[in-house]
């Protein structure tokens, strides 16, 4: 008797992705060498569409408008580096040093990020591509001396949009 689910699961070539297999890389940012933070945790994007609202005689019908990307979490674990990535990121539009600030306009600012999921081998099952994310957001966390816990910075990041590319 076969006691499958009947959804393609019993199938040897089926790979679960898994929540622990991934990393968020920003260039210069996160995962993307040794001046970078390494990545704690994140989410997928989430998006929605608006709705668009149109009055039909004697019933109003729903139809699908335009994509609103709500932003995506970054926490990352803060080392000890002797140029903090996040510092000089928040440096390319404002320097807290002398309170200038410019309008971010400067291609250092707005940075291309990927997600990627991975089977147990490092094979890539998923790859997302953000545009033009930059830091909304930005906690470096609280402090406490009864506890002993890692710190982290926790990013808020808005983008312009993502989408998976079909590439890999």
């Amino acid at each position: 008797m076969n006691m499958g689910l009947g959804y393609g699961l019993e199938r040897s070539d089926v790979c679960l992705k898994r929540s622990n297999r991934w990393l968020f890389m920003i260039p210069g940012i996160s995962a993307s060498g040794i001046n970078s933070l390494p990545p704690s945790k994140s989410a997928r994007p989430k998006l929605s569409f608006k709705e668009i609202q149109v009055e039909h005689m004697h019933e109003t019908i729903y139809l699908p408008g335009k994509i609103e990307y709500s932003p995506v979490t970054l926490s990352l674990y803060d080392l000890k580096k002797n140029n903090h990535p996040i510092f000089a990121w928040i440096k390319s539009a404002y320097n807290p040093c002398n309170g200038s600030h410019q309008y971010p306009v400067d291609s250092y600012f707005f940075k291309t990020g990927y997600l990627e999921l991975y089977d147990a081998s490092g094979t890539i099952l998923e790859r997302w591509v953000y545009e033009n994310i930059w830091p909304k957001e930005i906690d470096f966390g609280d402090l406490d001396m009864s506890l002993s816990d890692v710190l982290t910075c926790d990013l808020t990041l808005r983008y312009a949009r993502a989408y998976i590319d079909d590439q890999c």
